[in-house]
């Protein structure tokens, strides 16, 4: 009885464990598909993973991928590099054919905001995004360079020739007479600028433009905020992509000037009209009288560019890696100037239940030779080398009394001053997120910038010769000029945030996505510096140094203490309400001033999504309008601090103290604060395929920083040293405007359309400087008008040209100029009050179009960028026209005789203080107007079909692009796009006497993925 009990048991259990296989097997199921591009093409290597095990495959050259035993109730996870990752329940399904969205499609979508993200329907700021795609497409050594033209309210500031050249980025419009450059936030870190990222690891870039975007920034985002992700790994099979390029740069203009011949003829004209004149011909004792030599084709040169990223991604559900490298080298146009650049990456990702850590962290390195400043329109008749090689000083060859200051060549300082500077830079983040519950969760990120810079500057010991009588040869030594100077700057800034988010949908109507957070800063700067004449040294540095040096050092550090909160609600994804407010405790005032509070609030109304909203014709309609305050600490950590210069000895004895102060303490200094307004329409037309945005925005900057000409009555007599001269919170700025962007998408079966155009129309104003406080002057121009040819003041746009109007030329071919009671003066009549205002250096209208056209494997991008209503004073035709001792355009051939009157040149002699060719005038004033081809480019991608011949290859891309093709302008000099970074010396084009242009560059590239 017992054995048969027992089987009987043996049979129950056998029957169960056939009957949980059977029934194990009903619940699974094998599934099969194809999976395909937007065009439909299949692709090859995409990640298939049931989600929540190791188990998945990767689709072959025809997509087609299966999986066996899959639960019915499973769900499928296909992801891709550069595509947007989906999740898909089989729900018993056996084939299941997936068609993979491009990533961009997504970026559209869900827009990077302040210390999160946000879907794009629920926006009621004004942000702006850049797609990473476009900003890919243009050969560039920095970033900022490519946003130019692609987003409304931002202009871009870039000076050509130099390689590695610095770019400026202001965001509706400057609103502080100190800095004007954005907050850059790169992965959560503070960064200087953008010059140190790979285009090839950036996800998204978004621009924070108004008051309600920012101000959960609070007191470092009165310039706006630019946002930059970098890219993720995808869980999946591992995917490598390598993109290479070479590019050839040329000048994209050259001016005519004068050859031998022309200016010998040019300079008997100067002599007639000027009898002390000793340049002319018979002065001048070249090496070769029929030599003729092009000063400015020397300076300029045809240079190559390349680049090289490469890349490795890949990962699992719980992981995931994207590692890079990048080089980039860069000759620039103008001799001598050279850029490399190494960039290194690796971004992570994990996670562990509820438990997530995300690290990011990059390390960029630079080296930047830019040339000194060379007089690049010498006299043609003076060769560069005489007839053995050697240089020839070219002041002394004019007849010019020897002087240690002039006896150079300026292409001989060029080649033998050995100078440049090198960054290494590392920029990191590391974030752990907790889910405490269903939509709260809290993060901690820590992040930072470190930036070490290194100079050097070595000015040999050279000789050059001249030619006194045409005989003899005139040895001239420039030991005296040589120098030496190293430096060292480091800056650190480490940022740690706590962040507590709430997103949650109550009774799928009230959406809340809350913010709670602290934030602490801390800032470090550290530089030394060390200087001196040397002596005939070759190698030189700074432990063999000889004669008397100067030794600097500088050292400062300040803190930021936040608190911050943010509150976003809809109700049905139609009536949107967002608030925000932070709380800043900045180190760099005194107390009694260190707090500030910045608060927000923004409404929204999407009408598309009222139920009695016809979409026939309006597929979206939505009115926005924000209101914020931000502030700004533009200034140095220890200004509530009196500071004094040596030598100071020691106070022993019959000794003393003695030095002076370079500047007072301010103990009243509290933050600029920008107050910023914002409203705007958002249309869609035939289901979105044709979008319009309109904004009208206000920003008001107030308490900025202004100097006073006098000190507050201090009960004493004080004499202040030049630079003392404290600033106080008196003025205010404005900056109104009206912003518009259109993008318009369509498909017909193989080719796609898609244009985006936007345009901006701005005005600045000063509103007040404040009492006691004169109108600020820019740079004095030494050397050319002795005078300060900028102005800002009130009910003017910040550094508006200020000078003389020319009504025309009297019978000597001075000029004239029109006088404050109307009359025509002549330049030894003129007085202070007869200046007026004559050009504004701030464009009225800024705007981009970009047209991309795929066609089948086919892809080509056209893009324009350009300026209105903007001014240049040019001050490089003093130089050009007016110097004399230089080379001259061929047109100054033109300039007045008593029988050549109808011409706009005055009559060509060496008085030009009497002539009035030294006064700023309206003869400097140009049109700054320009539109120009920015980047056009035109790529092929290979079909499947031929990939599948090469083994391990996904996809193969081949591109060629050329930037700046053609530029239409009134501009008569190289280039309208005049940048500087001195405010009150926007636009002046000649500040130095080296003219930088923008490139023509010619690229080829090619993108491959394994």
């Amino acid at each position: 009885m017992r054995d048969k009990a027992m089987m009987k048991r043996h049979w129950a259990a056998l029957l169960l464990l056939c009957l949980c296989t059977f029934s194990a097997w009903a619940q699974s199921l094998n599934v099969k598909g194809k999976v395909t591009d937007a065009n439909k093409e299949p692709l090859m290597g995409v990640s298939v993973v049931v989600k929540g095990t190791t188990k998945g495959v990767s689709t072959d050259m025809n997509g087609n991928y299966a999986l066996d035993n899959v639960a019915k109730g499973a769900t499928l996870e296909f992801s891709y590099i550069g595509m947007v990752t989906q999740n898909i329940a089989i729900n018993g399904r056996g084939t299941i054919n997936v068609q993979m969205k491009d990533e961009n499609q997504q970026l559209e979508e869900v827009v990077v905001v302040g210390y999160g993200v946000q879907k794009k329907s629920s926006m009621t700021a004004a942000v702006s995004s850049v797609s990473a795609k476009e900003v890919q497409k243009q050969v560039t050594a920095n970033v900022a360079s490519a946003l130019q033209g692609r987003t409304p309210g931002v202009e871009i500031l870039q000076r050509g020739g130099i390689a590695g050249a610095e770019v400026n980025i202001v965001v509706r419009g400057a609103g502080s007479f100190g800095a004007t450059a954005p907050l850059y936030i790169i992965d959560g870190a503070i960064a200087d600028g953008l010059d140190a990222l790979n285009p090839s690891d950036i996800e998204s870039i978004e621009i924070l433009k108004d008051g309600s975007a920012a101000a959960i920034y609070g007191s470092r985002a009165a310039n706006g905020v630019v946002l930059v992700t970098t890219k993720d790994g995808k869980s999946g099979k591992t995917i490598v992509q390598v993109d290479a390029s070479y590019s050839y740069q040329t000048p994209s203009k050259m001016l005519d000037m004068m050859n031998a011949e022309q200016w010998r003829t040019f300079a008997n004209q100067v002599a007639d009209n000027s009898p002390a004149y000793d340049r002319a011909p018979q002065n001048v004792n070249p090496t070769d009288p029929n030599r003729s030599t092009d000063w400015q084709d020397l300076y300029y040169r045809n240079a190559p560019m390349s680049s090289f990223n490469a890349s490795v991604s890949g990962g699992s559900e719980n992981s995931t890696f994207n590692t890079s490298l990048g080089y980039v080298r860069q000759e620039g146009i103008i001799i001598k100037s050279e850029y490399d650049k190494y960039m290194a990456r690796i971004n992570a990702t994990f996670k562990k239940g509820r438990f997530s850590l995300s690290e990011k962290l990059s390390i960029t390195n630079t080296k930047k030779v830019s040339p000194p400043g060379g007089r690049t329109l010498e006299m043609p008749t003076i060769p560069v080398t005489d007839e053995h090689g050697r240089y020839v000083s070219t002041a002394a060859s004019k007849g010019y009394s020897i002087t240690n200051t002039n006896i150079s060549n300026p292409l001989a300082a060029i080649y033998k001053q050995d100078a440049f500077t090198r960054n290494t830079s590392a920029t990191g983040s590391l974030a752990g997120t907790f889910k405490l519950m269903k939509g709260l969760q809290y993060k901690l990120n820590v992040a930072g910038t470190y930036v070490n810079t290194n100079t050097y500057k070595h000015v040999p010991a050279y000789d050059t010769f001249f030619n006194a009588d045409g005989t003899a040869d005139n040895k001239l030594n420039q030991t005296a000029r040589t120098s030496l100077s190293e430096g060292r700057a480091e800056n650190f800034n480490y940022t740690i945030d706590n962040l507590l988010t709430l997103n949650r949908t109550f009774q799928k109507k009230h959406h809340i996505d809350a913010l709670l957070g602290t934030s602490w800063m801390r800032e470090f700067y550290r530089k030394n510096s060390i200087s001196s004449g040397v002596h005939d040294l070759g190698a030189p540095t700074v432990k063999t140094y000889n004669g008397e040096g100067v030794v600097g050092s500088n050292q400062e550090n300040a803190a930021l203490l936040s608190f911050f909160g943010r509150l976003n609600y809809d109700y049905s994804n139609k009536y949107l309400l967002s608030l925000s407010l932070r709380r800043d405790e900045s180190s760099k005032f005194a107390k009694g001033h260190r707090v500030g509070y910045f608060p927000s609030v923004s409404v929204g109304w999407n009408l598309h999504s009222e139920h009695w909203f016809n979409p026939e014709l309006l597929s979206k309609l939505k009115l926005r309008a924000s209101y914020g305050e931000l502030g700004a600490n533009f200034i140095d950590p220890y200004t509530f601090l009196n500071l004094a210069y040596g030598p100071v000895p020691a106070a022993f004895g019959n000794s003393r103290q003695y030095g002076y102060v370079t500047r007072f303490a301010q103990q009243d200094l509290t933050w600029e604060t920008s107050i910023s307004s914002n409203a705007a329409i958002e249309v869609g037309v035939l289901n979105n395929m044709l979008t319009l945005t309109a904004e009208y925005f206000i920003k008001r900057n107030n308490n900025l920083l202004a100097p006073l000409e006098s000190l507050p009555s201090s009960g004493q007599t004080i004499t202040i040293n030049k630079g003392a001269v404290p600033n106080y919170n008196t003025a205010s700025v404005e900056n109104k405007g009206l912003e518009f962007s259109l993008e318009f998408r369509k498909k017909w079966d193989d080719f796609t359309l898609n244009f985006q155009t936007n345009l901006t129309y701005m005005q600045n104003k000063v509103l007040s400087l404040g009492e006691g406080v004169q109108p600020i002057r820019g740079e004095l121009m030494s050397g050319k008008f002795n005078d300060r040819p900028t102005i800002t003041k009130e009910g003017l746009p910040i550094g508006s040209f200020l000078g003389y109007k020319v009504v025309g030329t009297n019978d000597q071919g001075d000029f004239l100029f029109e006088g404050k009671d109307g009359t025509a003066k002549v330049a030894k009549q003129l007085k202070e009050e007869d200046k007026q205002v004559i050009g504004n250096p701030t464009p009225d209208f800024t705007f981009g179009y970009n047209l991309n056209l795929n066609y089948r494997n086919w892809d080509f991008t056209a893009f324009f960028q350009g300026v209105a209503g903007n001014e240049i004073f040019s001050a490089a035709k003093y130089d050009l026209y007016f110097n004399y001792d230089t080379n001259a355009p061929v047109d100054a051939l033109n300039s007045w005789t008593p029988t050549n009157r109808n011409t706009k040149l005055p009559i060509a002699k060496t008085d030009n203080y009497s002539g009035g060719n030294a006064l700023p005038s309206t003869f400097y004033i140009e049109d700054g107007s320009y539109l120009r081809l920015k980047n056009v480019q035109i790529g092929y991608t290979f079909p499947l079909t031929i990939l599948k011949k090469i083994g391990g290859l996904r996809s193969l891309r081949i591109y060629g692009s050329a930037q700046n093709l053609f530029t239409l302008t009134k501009y008569s000099l190289y280039d309208p796009e005049v940048g500087s970074n001195a405010l009150f010396n926007k636009g002046i084009d000649g500040l130095g006497t080296s003219p930088a242009i923008n490139a023509r560059v010619y690229n080829m590239g090619l993108k491959l993925t394994f």
